[in-house]
């Protein structure tokens, strides 16, 4: 009996330790999972939805919604539920073309759906009885006002970053366009009186880019810069938003950069600033404005590397800038400090790198994305805006390099009737 009490024994305290091991691997493995789950899909993604009814108004069940993008490689169907509702989500910002049809239905087809980020456009559509080989080309317009929504803000399109002159190049300018949002260039960037948004701190305002977190904790404002030619459009969130946007009290600035498609595009630019063409804004200046020469050429390209599997998108840009601070003298200064203090009155020399790549794959029900971004700074007698009352000698040289690594994964899983998104991402 002794031994076999010991063999019990052994045998349960090996069960025990399998059983422990089993656990602790479960745990990492949950924890490893959430890690990489955090709800990202609404912020980068949009929804179609909308009701099929015929000509007298009554619902029709079982008709077919097809939505594609012939740039972006997207194709989804799904099928109207009994009471004529459809919803197909997870569309990446585009345009599209939306078709319904049903066996004793001519076929209706909205052209050149533009659909924005982090949206929900109602699409209701009437079938005319009639062949389904039949085709009528319906107007796309939808509303630009979302009922079901309570959050406030705007989108800054793609055509108004093309469009608009920004000085300076910088996109984050644009959000002077969004009503109560303030944007005060005298201010360090990263301090939280530079773009208050409500009233609120600027240092509380989110930045997201392709849904990772791109805000420097540390001082405030964006971590990461980019280009303007690398980004698609951006949505300024002011107010009432959901519990998708996190880690902040004040705004949030959510991103989409560009990406490759099914067909090639580029361009090459050059943008040129002197202070030959400016005027002094100090009253009463007894000379014109302040030395400024900046040189900002740029370039970029994205197509398919395989139609309609996997894309490429690629920019860079360099900044070069020689730039005098508008720097006045308090007139009660004894002469011999002012002819003391005047050779160190230098120009500032600025040299920024940006340069961007991005990958998508479409893996059967994934969309793959991965990015990499780099930012390298380099001014010689840089003199803070918040230190410009000082004296000229206080200038100093001044280095920043950033490298932005991103992974991003949308999974779309279950039937046409009952889809679920899931995103992870890897930073």
């Amino acid at each position: 009996m002794g031994s076999e009490q010991v063999y019990l024994r052994q045998r349960y305290a090996s069960y025990q330790g399998m059983r422990n091991h089993s656990l602790k691997y479960l745990f990492w493995a949950v924890a490893f999972f959430c890690l990489l789950l955090p709800v990202l899909v609404a912020q980068t993604t949009s929804t179609v939805e909308g009701t099929v009814k015929d000509k007298q108004g009554l619902t029709v069940a079982g008709a077919q919604i097809r939505v594609t993008s012939s740039e972006l490689a997207i194709d989804r169907t799904v099928t109207t539920e009994s009471d004529g509702g459809y919803r197909v989500t997870a569309l990446p910002p585009g345009n599209y073309e939306v078709k319904a049809s049903k066996d004793g239905f001519e076929s209706a087809v909205f052209k050149n759906l533009e659909v924005t980020l982090n949206r929900t456009l109602s699409l209701d559509i009437t079938l005319l009885v009639g062949s389904m080989s039949q085709t009528v080309e319906v107007d796309s317009a939808v509303p630009l006002l979302e009922m079901a929504a309570s959050s406030t803000g705007s989108t800054i399109t793609p055509q108004q970053i093309e469009d608009m002159p920004i000085n300076g190049r910088n996109y984050l300018d644009l959000l002077q366009l969004v009503p109560g949002v303030a944007l005060n260039r005298q201010s360090d960037p990263t301090s939280d009186n530079a773009t208050p948004i409500l009233g609120e701190r600027g240092g509380n305002t989110l930045y997201l880019i392709d849904g990772l977190p791109n805000r420097d904790n540390f001082n405030g404002g964006p971590s990461a810069q980019f280009n303007q030619d690398s980004i698609l459009e951006f949505q300024v969130v002011t107010g009432g938003y959901k519990a998708e946007f996190g880690h902040a009290s004040g705004g949030v600035v959510n991103v989409v950069t560009r990406g490759g498609t099914n067909d090639w595009h580029g361009g090459l630019s050059a943008f040129y600033r002197s202070s030959t063409f400016d005027s002094n804004d100090v009253p009463n200046a007894s000379t014109g404005a302040p030395f400024l020469n900046r040189w900002d050429p740029t370039a970029y390209i994205g197509g398919p590397i395989w139609k309609d599997k996997v894309f490429f998108f690629g920019s860079a840009e360099r900044i070069l800038e020689s730039r005098d601070l508008n720097f006045v003298f308090d007139p009660t200064l004894p002469k011999a400090l002012t002819d003391f203090e005047a050779p160190f009155n230098r120009h500032s020399l600025t040299h920024d790198t940006r340069t961007r790549a991005r990958l998508d794959e479409n893996v059967g029900a994934h969309r793959v994305t991965e990015q990499v971004n780099y930012t390298n700074t380099h001014v010689t007698d840089f003199l803070p805006l918040l230190a410009s009352i000082n004296l000229p000698d206080t200038r100093q040289n001044f280095d920043s390099r950033t490298l932005m690594l991103g992974l991003n994964d949308l999974w779309t899983i279950g039937s046409s009737t009952n889809t679920w998104i899931v995103s992870s991402y890897f930073q």
